[in-house]
């Protein structure tokens, strides 16, 4: 969520060289992984898929939380960071809790997830703000619809597809990331720049020792 945990953002972050992308590369293949697994399952599975599906995104959110909360308290992030990591460790308790109460919770969480995705999306983006905020426009228009003509069933089953679909995709960006880190883990290190014999690079430069 990684994520999970965005391919846009991964992709603005990758590693570059070939030891950062040999440390990179299997998470984010488990990552697309897990997240491919749980919308297939989601997808063929009516009742308890969905379920699956919004308690795996809890535990990952859960992971990813922890994870940014112990880098904040190593110094790793800053106090943005550490409210992010907050703000994951209780959202993940949140979706679990959902996901356990009932297969019409779960759905109405997939509903409003997707509803609220973009006017989220318009709130804090610096740039096409007015395109997300249509796009929210119509998705709520939509929702609306749906739910008139075809019942809040088929509103919840729909919600329910489109977390599905999103995870899916999710999982694939991850696996394809992955792919291409990867090849750049096959790569060989670069050479050490002429002249430099690496005898005090680790402890600020050549000449540091005096």
């Amino acid at each position: 969520m990684t994520n999970a945990v965005t391919a846009g953002r991964l992709a603005a972050t990758a590693p570059t060289t070939p030891a950062q992308a040999r440390s990179t590369w299997p998470r984010m293949a488990l990552l697309g992984a897990v997240l491919l697994v749980l919308a297939v399952v989601a997808a063929v599975w009516d009742g308890v898929g969905p379920r699956l599906l919004l308690a795996g995104i809890g535990v990952l959110a859960a992971v990813r939380g922890t994870t940014m909360l112990r880098g904040a308290r190593n110094g790793r992030f800053d106090r943005s960071g550490a409210l992010v990591g907050a703000g994951l460790t209780w959202l993940s308790a949140v979706l679990v809790g959902v996901a356990l109460l009932s297969g019409t919770a779960t759905g109405w969480a997939f509903v409003v997830a997707g509803v609220l995705a973009l006017p989220a999306l318009a709130a804090v983006a610096a740039v096409r703000r007015a395109a997300a905020v249509a796009g929210a426009v119509v998705v709520a228009a939509a929702a609306v619809l749906l739910a008139a003509l075809g019942g809040v069933d088929t509103l919840l089953d729909a919600g329910r597809l489109l977390g599905a679909l999103v995870v899916g995709v999710l999982g694939v960006a991850n696996l394809a990331g992955a792919g291409g880190l990867a090849r750049i883990a096959r790569r060989p290190e670069p050479a050490p720049s002429a002249g430099c014999g690496g005898c005090a690079c680790g402890a600020g430069g050549c000449g540091s020792r005096g």
